[in-house]
């Protein structure tokens, strides 16, 4: 039976995060992914300024657009930019980004096997024992980075996640563009949430995003009507739709020698629904809880504890912004949208910006 210290399943920004701090500090990590290739999940490919202050390596390679300003509207009426004095986000393409971080990890040291089925899961004192393709796999410790509906969930913690909230996206090239946008969000187009364009050099990746709990729905139809809108064509490709985990503040995340990062811990931020800075952070968190060698669990829980208490506020700032639009629309607009903006462009969460706004201290999450 092969032997490693940690087994990380699922290699998107969750998973290698985690992989590439632990092959770093030199134990043995492998990588397990269903996909030979990568970008299979919505993600509209934004880092955010707080996010790219995560990566332990340069992302200018991958790096299509610098966005300082974006344009907001209500109802794709009442466009207003909203700017910050430096850049506060870039926009990469999802399958490119997993490809870069896939290549550092593995630099690092880790491994990446392609797999069909992980099927069986044992715990015992010293490890765990995955059974995957029919063959058993023995590891230190396990991370789930598969998703809000991965095996890894399944399996050790029993059922699967509540998932939130919705997204499906869809790209469309530039040459079907009636016009190329700013990166843009147009809250409103769907019952609580919003529908956006993002600008990726040869392509825009177009998008609708839902709250689950608002009533609201996303599909193909309707991504279709909203890039014929606002683009002029549906001529749409790469069309993929999935729920996305925003309850990690109620999630089990750990469980002996177990820990779920990312989406699978439910680590997407409910308001616009961006995942990739909770995915990054929770990794690396987990391979700090690995590396400690002890109370790895309670270590992982205390020390993510702020993020997930960042989720916890942002759920009813999420519920009141999409159910009293427009009013909301325009306490954004005439109201926070400077704090706001500036609290991005320093690499700060949301809850944190707002406590600028307000004059409360504030240290960084």
């Amino acid at each position: 039976m092969k032997q490693v210290d940690v087994i990380v399943v699922g290699a998107g920004q969750a998973g290698c995060a985690a992989a590439y701090d632990l092959a770093s500090a030199g134990l043995t990590v492998l990588m397990l992914d269903r996909h030979a290739g990568t970008g299979h999940k919505p993600c509209a490919g934004g880092v955010t300024e707080k996010a790219r202050r995560l990566y332990r390596f340069p992302l200018d390679s991958v790096v299509r657009e610098t966005v300082s300003q974006m344009q907001m509207s209500l109802y794709q009426k009442l466009e207003t930019p909203f700017a910050a004095d430096t850049p506060f986000c870039l926009m990469t393409h999802r399958p490119e980004l997993d490809q870069l971080c896939r290549e550092q990890a593995q630099q690092a040291g880790a491994s990446l096997t392609i797999v069909r089925h992980i099927s069986g899961f044992q715990s015992h004192s010293d490890g765990i024992v995955l059974t995957v393709d029919g063959e058993q796999i023995g590891a230190r410790y396990l991370i789930g980075a598969d998703g809000a509906h991965g095996a890894v969930r399944r399996l050790a913690f029993g059922g699967g996640a509540r998932h939130g909230a919705m997204a499906i996206e869809g790209l469309l090239s530039r040459e079907h563009c009636s016009r190329y946008p700013q990166t843009t969000f147009d809250f409103g187009v769907v019952r609580g949430g919003y529908g956006w364009m993002f600008p990726k050099g040869d392509h825009v990746n177009v998008g609708l995003y839902t709250r689950t709990q608002s009533g609201g729905t996303v599909d193909r139809h309707a991504l279709a009507d909203y890039a014929r809108q606002r683009l002029g064509s549906d001529a749409l490709t790469h069309v993929q739709g999935f729920p996305l985990g925003t309850w990690g503040h109620q999630q089990r995340l750990a469980a002996g020698r177990v820990l779920l990062v990312g989406d699978a811990a439910g680590f997407t931020e409910p308001l616009l629904g961006e995942g990739i800075y909770g995915a990054v952070l929770s990794g690396q968190r987990a391979a700090t809880a690995i590396l400690s060698g002890h109370d790895v669990a309670a270590n992982y829980i205390a020390d993510i504890d702020r993020w997930r208490s960042e989720l916890r506020r942002v759920h009813p700032i999420a519920a009141v912004f999409y159910s009293t639009l427009p009013l909301s629309f325009g306490v954004l607009k005439h109201g926070v949208r400077r704090p706001l903006m500036k609290g991005y462009a320093n690499g700060l969460t949301l809850v944190q910006s707002k406590r600028l706004f307000f004059g409360a201290h504030f240290t960084q999450a």
